[in-house]
C-alpha cells in the first residue's frame, strides 16, 4: 500500500488542506503546534475509525466549533488506486478508480468499516498501531502495560482470537464438567453402603428363629385338638405354594438375565474375553493424542509453506529482483526453483496430513469400538451380580420350600397324649397357656425385627442401584472432561504453533536491523516469553529492557516495529511522530541513518521540528506546517 495524499476537512486545526506524499520519507516540519501530530493522526484515524490516541472521543478530533470532521486518504493497492474518508460521526465511504478515472463508490454509510478493510486490505487495527505506526510517548506506554494487556494485543495481531474464544468455551465446558464430576464424587460418597453382608446375615438368623419358634408355638397349640393339625397343614401347604410360586418366578429372571449366553459361566468368559481385548487396546488413546499432534503440526508446517509459496509468488509477480528476508539480488529461475521445492514440500505434507487423518479416523473408530467393549462388559458386570444374587434367593427360598415340605410329611395325625402321675405338671393347662403366651410374644418379636431388617435391605439395595448408575454418570462425564481438555490442548498447541510462526522470523528480523544499526551487543532477543515485550540477553546476560537508556529504547522498539511488520506482512509504510524526541546528537544520526535504510523499502512519514533532522533528510518530500497556515 502507497499513501499518496491527505485529505482533511474541519479536522483538529485545519480547516481545508490537502497534502501530497511521494515515495521513500516524507518528513513533515514544523514548529509545536502546528499540526504535525494532526496529519498521523488523521492517517490512522482514517484507517482504522479510531484515534491514535487511547480513550480521546471522536467529537474531540473535529476542528473547534465544527460539528463534524473528515480525515481522507488516496492511496494505491496493487493496481488500483482508492480513497478512503470518515468523518467524526462515524460516517465511511471507500471509493475505487475506475479506468475512465472516474470514481466509483465501493461502500458508504454509517457503520463500522473495520471487517471490509481488514478483508479487502488485509491489516487490522492492532497491526496498524503495533507495527506501521510511531505516536509520541508510545513507548512509556508500551513498556507500563501489564502482560495480560501485551497478551491480548498478541493474540490479535496473529489473529487468534477467535481460536482463544474457542479455548475459553472449552475451558468453560472443562469447568462444568469438573464442577459435575465433584458434584457426582460428593453423592457417590455419601450413599456409600457398608452393611450389605451384615443385614443378609441377620435376616437369615432371624428367619431360621422364627421358623423354629413358629414350630414350637405349633406344637403346643395342637396338643389339644385335631383341628390344629388340619390348620397348620393347610397353612404349610399355602407357604410351600408360595415358596413354589418364588422360584419359578426366579428362575424365569434367570432366564431372562442369560438370554444370549447358556450359563453364568459362559458370561463370565465373554467378560474376560472384553477384558483381554480392552487391556490389549490400552495404548489407543495415547497412539490418538500423538497422532493429534502430528497432525496439528503438520498443518503448521502445510501453513508456513503455503505462506512462504505466497510471498516468493508475490516476489515473482513484483519482479522487485531481491530478496525480501536478506535484500540480496537474485535470478528469476532461481526464486521459481525455491517455489517449486516449496510447492513439493508442501504437496507432500498435505499428503502426509491426509494420510494422517485417515489414520486418526480409524483410529478414533477403533477407540468408539473399544468404548463400546467397555459399556458392554459394565452391562455383563452388572447381569453377573444380579444373576448371584439370583442363586442366593434361590438357595435361600429352596432351603425354606424344603423345610416347609419336611414338616408337612412328618405332620401325622396323634393320639391324644396318655398321662401318667409324673406328667401332671407338663399337662398343667396354665403352664402351657404362659408358654404359648411367651412364645407368641417372642414370635411378634422376632415379626417386627425381621420387617424392618427387610426394609433396611430393600433401602440399601435402592442405594446400591442408585450407585451403579451414579457411577455410569461418573463415567460419562469423565469422557466429557478428558474430551475438553484434549482440545484445549489441541488449541493451545496451535496458538503456540502460531506465535512460533510469527514471532520467530520477528526475533531474526529484529536481530538484522540490530546489526544495521550498529547495536549488535544484543546478542539475543525473545518476544515470547513476555508477549511482545522484547527480553533482551546482553553478551550472555538477561537485561531489563527498563534499564536501557531512552535512546537505546528508542531505537530498540523502532528496530520491533519494523521486524514485526515484515513479520506480519508489511503494508509498505510506517508513519513516525517525532521519533528523535529526547535523542542526543549521535542517536539522533542514528536514527536518520535508520530511517533512510528503512525508506529503501518502504514509504515513511516522519515528523519533526529539529533543523538537524532537516538536514539530515536533504532528499526527503518536506510537508512544512506553520502557526499562519493551518487555517486555509
Amino acid at each position: 500500500m502507497r499513501l499518496e495524499r491527505i485529505i482533511l476537512k474541519s479536522f483538529g486545526c485545519f480547516d481545508r488542506r490537502d497534502f501530497d506524499l511521494s515515495d521513500g520519507v516524507n518528513l513533515i516540519f514544523g514548529p509545536n503546534f502546528s499540526g504535525k501530530s494532526t496529519l498521523v493522526n488523521a492517517i490512522f484515524f482514517a484507517l482504522t475509525g479510531k484515534p491514535i490516541v487511547p480513550k480521546v472521543g471522536l467529537p474531540a478530533m473535529a476542528q473547534s466549533g465544527a460539528s463534524s470532521g473528515t480525515a481522507g486518504l488516496s492511496f494505491r493497492n496493487g493496481e488500483h488506486s482508492y480513497q478512503l474518508f470518515r468523518s467524526t460521526q462515524g460516517e465511511v465511504q471507500l471509493r475505487q478508480k475506475e479506468d475512465d478515472e472516474k470514481w466509483r463508490i465501493l461502500f458508504t454509510g454509517k457503520r463500522s468499516a473495520d471487517e471490509d478493510l481488514r478483508q479487502k486490505f488485509h491489516f487490522s487495527y492492532h497491526q496498524l498501531a503495533a507495527a506501521t505506526f510511531l505516536r509520541e510517548g508510545e513507548i512509556f506506554e508500551f513498556l507500563a502495560r501489564q502482560p495480560a494487556d501485551r497478551r491480548d494485543v498478541l493474540h490479535a495481531l496473529l489473529g487468534i482470537d477467535r481460536l482463544m474464544e474457542v479455548r475459553q468455551r472449552f475451558l468453560e465446558g472443562r469447568r462444568i464438567a469438573r464442577r459435575e464430576e465433584k458434584r457426582i464424587q460428593d453423592h457417590q460418597r455419601s450413599m456409600r453402603v457398608t452393611t450389605v453382608k451384615n443385614h443378609r446375615e441377620e435376616i437369615e438368623r432371624t428367619e431360621a428363629e422364627l421358623k423354629n419358634l413358629e414350630g414350637q408355638y405349633e406344637l403346643l397349640t395342637g396338643e389339644g385338638s385335631q383341628s390344629g393339625d388340619a390348620a397348620l397343614v393347610t397353612e404349610l401347604t399355602q407357604a410351600q405354594e408360595r415358596f413354589q410360586k418364588e422360584i419359578d418366578g426366579l428362575i424365569q429372571e434367570r432366564a431372562t438375565v442369560l438370554r444370549g449366553f447358556t450359563d453364568v459361566d459362559h458370561l463370565r468368559t465373554s467378560i474376560k474375553e472384553i477384558e483381554a481385548a480392552t487391556a490389549s487396546a490400552g495404548g489407543l488413546e495415547k497412539g490418538r493424542d500423538e497422532l493429534i499432534q502430528r497432525i496439528g503440526s503438520l498443518n503448521s508446517q502445510v501453513h508456513t509453506l503455503a505462506t512462504e509459496c505466497e510471498t516468493l509468488r508475490q516476489l515473482i509477480d513484483s519482479d522487485h529482483g531481491h530478496c525480501p528476508t536478506c535484500h540480496q539480488p537474485v535470478q528469476q529461475k532461481i526464486i521459481e526453483s525455491i517455489l517449486a521445492e516449496k510447492e513439493a514440500g508442501k504437496a507432500s505434507s498435505q499428503r502426509e496430513l491426509e494420510t494422517q487423518q485417515k489414520t486418526l479416523d480409524k483410529q478414533t473408530e477403533n477407540i468408539n469400538a473399544l468404548r463400546g467393549l467397555k459399556q458392554r462388559h459394565q452391562l455383563m458386570q452388572g447381569k453377573v451380580e444380579q444373576l448371584e444374587r439370583i442363586e442366593k434367593q434361590l438357595a435361600k427360598l429352596q432351603r425354606e420350600f424344603d423345610g416347609v415340605a419336611s414338616r408337612l410329611g412328618a405332620l401325622q395325625p396323634t393320639p391324644p397324649p396318655q398321662t401318667s402321675p409324673g406328667s401332671d405338671a407338663l399337662a398343667d393347662p396354665t403352664q402351657l397357656a404362659e408358654q404359648r403366651r411367651q412364645l407368641k410374644y417372642r414370635i411378634d418379636s422376632l415379626r417386627r425385627q425381621l420387617d424392618r431388617l427387610n426394609r433396611e435391605e430393600a433401602v440399601i439395595a435402592h442405594k446400591l442401584e442408585e450407585l451403579h448408575r451414579t457411577q455410569h454418570q461418573a463415567n460419562q462425564i469423565l469422557r466429557t472432561r478428558l474430551s475438553f481438555e484434549l482440545a484445549c490442548d489441541g488449541v493451545d498447541k496451535t496458538i503456540a504453533s502460531l506465535q512460533q510462526t510469527i514471532l520467530q522470523p520477528a526475533e531474526k528480523e529484529i536481530q538484522r536491523w540490530l546489526e544495521r544499526m550498529d547495536l549488535t551487543r544484543f546478542s539475543q532477543i525473545d518476544l515470547k516469553s513476555q508477549h511482545l515485550l522484547p527480553s533482551l540477553n546482553v553478551e550472555g546476560v538477561e537485561r531489563n529492557l527498563m534499564l536501557l537508556s531512552g535512546s537505546e529504547k528508542m531505537m530498540l522498539y523502532l528496530c520491533f516495529k519494523a521486524a514485526l511488520s515484515e513479520a506480519l506482512g508489511t503494508l509498505g509504510f510506517f508513519v513516525f511522530d517525532d521519533p528523535t524526541l529526547h535523542l542526543d546528537p549521535d542517536r539522533r544520526g542514528a536514527m536518520i541513518d535508520f530511517i533512510q535504510q528503512l525508506a529503501e523499502e518502504h514509504q515513511v512519514i516522519v515528523t519533526s521540528n529539529d533543523p538537524e533532522v532537516r538536514a539530515g533528510l536533504p532528499d526527503a518530500h518536506l510537508i512544512e506546517t506553520m502557526p499562519h497556515t493551518s487555517h486555509v
